[in-house]
């Protein structure tokens, strides 16, 4: 939304140590990467379009389950005292930083965000256009213009991490705007009182108004007024440049407007007639392209065409909501989220949503034959496999571990779950779950080239394809996927016990694997890697004897599950293998997945493995040796595993 200053500080203060606790308590599986990819860019959602794992702008917006575990969070979110929309906790890694942009999506037309800055450093600069850099301090909060072209860097060596609340405000909020503080102005201290808010114990002081109705079927004519002439007034610049190019487009965008208020006439909003408005959408987004080539606005610099074609085919919906029942909605008048209480929301649609075979026919999906799993206890090279096995042309990933995808699921989560363990059976599979996993695959689906499958020309969409993924965790869940994708295919990659557990051991004392914090029933350094069933039996051991059992508890659960399944769908190999022998290695497993082994892969086998995304040092022979003597002592634990991984093929 628009502003009249860059950025003011809004005259509320937070409680700065509460709010990291709570936002600290996550482990890494919690975090989402940027829509976009942006680098070092995550975000965990608190607030998002019916509570799910989303980067949604339509639809109901609902608490997701993680909210649920941060009640003065949702006390920082009523002190607004306005209604809220998405909301989440986003980081932004050590060195680096939000490229420079402007917000066009049509969602910020009426909307604000505010930010809470939770952990920061002074060296984290928010810029704006209007040449004005800042610091936001931990515990303030802060709102800006974001139609204005800004860029965040982080040139500390901290991760920031605020909390972002996006809002259509209220009378309540935009009076706190009005007193917020221009730092282009005169000092704060001058003209502005600061109100603390610290913990309550009222759980009354939990309750804030949620966004509901975000979207219609079609928009009125007076709202696509309103909307083309704000476009064509932000572009002097252009009328002044290319006058006749200008007056093409105002004549243009005047029969767009003149042919939808017919519409409107005849058709109104009704669901059956949204095609009629959409090919009017069509037809004026490939008539303004070419005029639009290289216009900007006026007020931030953005590409003209890009702005306007997002803002057009926002004016129709077919997620609004149709025709609603307004009994029902009698029943509940406030959307509101209160006091959490120690349970979780469940969020999962089982039961009541689209089935997996349902929701691949309903939006025309691509059929994903024979997937490939890569399973493997952490730190065993399957990210190494697995970014080797991506370049191969045949083949369609989601260009990570897919540990979000299944986890933002509430039913799926751990935490739902007692804390169980990551295991998950055929049991736990339905067709309903399976659409929802099949719904995230499909948001982050690519090719090898980094091209998304929703980005790619319909044309030019397979119908079917092979689908590859690797997760340490999905070690513990090959009945699950076995259930959901009853052709799936399995490579089980193995490596010797010592170096694996030796790895595992550093991935534990550098904590930058942590997937649990504050893990109940666990006293010990926050919880890395996968959570097998029974590590409540290893509370109070040694790192060494924790990652030993780990590994030897994965281990054992693949070759249980694996031998359950006919030996042409599943395949083994050692990492010691895959390295001294990488082209026979690689060539061999494409033989088994059915896929081909061009000349990408013969380059990259040629070329050797490099280094893993998730390497913490330089791979070294006997590296395992600086853990020599705890492996040892723990060797009990894994050594009757180790020889029937060597007996299992």
């Amino acid at each position: 939304m628009r502003l009249s200053s860059a950025f003011l500080k809004l005259p509320l203060r937070f409680d700065i140590e509460r709010l990291k606790g709570e936002a600290m308590q996550f482990g890494e599986a919690d975090w989402e990467y940027h829509p976009q990819r942006e680098t070092g860019n995550t975000a965990l959602p608190l607030i998002s379009v019916d509570g799910e794992n989303n980067n949604l702008f339509e639809g109901e917006m609902k608490p997701t389950s993680a909210l649920e575990r941060c009640p003065y969070i949702q006390q920082v979110m009523a002190a607004f005292g306005t209604v809220v929309g998405r909301t989440r906790l986003m980081r932004l890694k050590a060195g680096c930083d939000v490229p420079a942009h402007s917000d066009g999506n049509y969602a910020w037309r009426n909307r604000l965000r505010i930010h809470i800055p939770i952990i920061t450093h002074p060296d984290v600069i928010f810029s704006s256009i209007d040449n004005i850099d800042i610091h936001m301090a931990a515990g303030d909060a802060w709102t800006f213009d974001n139609w204005r072209e800004h860029a965040v860097y982080n040139n500390s060596g901290v991760d920031r991490v605020h909390l972002v609340i996006d809002t259509a405000g209220s009378s309540q909020f935009w009076a706190t705007v009005k007193s917020g503080w221009d730092p282009s102005s005169a000092d704060q201290e001058q003209h502005q009182a600061i109100k603390y808010y610290p913990f309550s114990q009222n759980s009354a002081d939990n309750h804030f108004a949620l966004e509901r109705f975000n979207s219609l079927p079609v928009r009125s004519p007076d709202e696509v007024n309103a909307m083309c002439n704000e476009l064509l007034s932000d572009l002097g610049q252009f009328q002044r440049s290319s006058p006749k190019l200008f007056v093409d487009l105002m004549q243009a965008i005047e029969l767009f407007k003149h042919d939808w208020a017919g519409y409107w006439a005849q058709y109104w909003d009704l669901t059956e007639y949204i095609p009629h408005y959409q090919l009017l959408i069509k037809r004026i987004k490939a008539k303004i392209r070419p005029l639009l080539k290289h216009a900007s606005f006026d007020s931030n610099s953005a590409d003209v065409y890009t702005v306007a074609a997002a803002w057009i085919t926002s004016m129709t919906s077919e997620a609004a909501p149709q025709r609603f029942d307004r009994s029902a909605l009698a029943l509940k008048p406030e959307n509101t989220v209160a006091q959490a209480s120690t349970s979780f929301v469940d969020t999962n649609k089982a039961g009541s949503g689209l089935t997996l075979d349902e929701y691949i026919a309903r939006f025309s999906l691509p059929a994903f034959e024979q997937p490939i799993f890569i399973v493997a206890a952490p730190r065993s090279g399957s990210t190494m496999l697995f970014e080797a096995l991506q370049r191969n042309k045949g083949l369609w990933t989601i260009g990570d571990e897919s540990q979000r995808e299944v986890e933002s699921i509430s039913s799926l989560h751990p935490a739902n779950r007692q804390f169980a363990s990551n295991e998950l059976g055929k049991d736990d599979y339905t067709p309903q779950i399976g659409a929802q996993l099949m719904e995230a695959f499909m948001a982050r689906l690519q090719n090898p080239g980094g091209t998304g499958y929703e980005q790619t020309p319909e044309e030019y969409q397979p119908k079917s394809i092979r689908f590859l993924e690797k997760t340490p965790k999905n070690s513990l869940r090959i009945a699950f996927f076995r259930a959901m994708f009853p052709d799936a295919k399995f490579i089980y990659l193995h490596r010797s016990a010592r170096s694996n557990i030796g790895s595992m051991i550093d991935a534990w004392n550098s904590q930058k694997f942590v997937t649990y914090r504050n893990l109940p029933d666990w006293s010990g350094p926050d919880w890395s890697l996968l959570l097998p069933e029974g590590w409540r039996d290893v509370h109070g051991q040694s790192i060494a004897e924790i990652a030993a059992w780990q590994w030897a508890a994965t281990n054992k659960k693949i070759m249980q599950d694996l031998s359950q399944l006919p030996k042409t769908d599943w395949t083994t190999i050692s990492y010691e293998t895959l390295i001294e022998s990488p082209s026979d290695s690689l060539q061999g497993l494409c033989q088994f997945a059915e896929i081909p082994f061009g000349p990408r892969m013969e380059i990259f086998a040629k070329q050797g493995f490099p280094q893993s995304r998730y390497t913490l040092t330089a791979p070294e022979n006997q590296k395992w040796l600086r853990h020599e003597k705890e492996i040892l002592e723990a060797e009990e634990i894994f050594l009757s595993i180790e020889n029937e991984i060597n007996e299992f093929h």
